[in-house]
């Protein structure tokens, strides 16, 4: 039987990387594309904080895919 899904680590060698690691760093990634096409969409002049708009954008995309992908 294969319970490798119901592990949270994800197994790199001998390496375990935590599985919300690596959601969060896609989060950002996610996040930072956003950020860049609304920066040539001129969209962010709107925007009247625009680091921890960043900050809230990589943590709503972040619990997106945690929710889509969870294990």
């Amino acid at each position: 039987m294969d319970f490798s899904l119901h592990v949270p680590e994800i197994v790199l060698g001998d390496f375990m990387l935590p599985w919300g690691m690596v959601i969060g760093a896609l989060g950002f990634l996610l996040a930072w594309l956003m950020m860049g096409a609304l920066e040539q969409l001129r969209l962010t002049r709107h925007i009247w904080n625009l680091p921890l708009f960043f900050i809230a954008l990589a943590v709503l995309c972040g619990s997106v895919l945690g929710l889509l992908f969870a294990p």
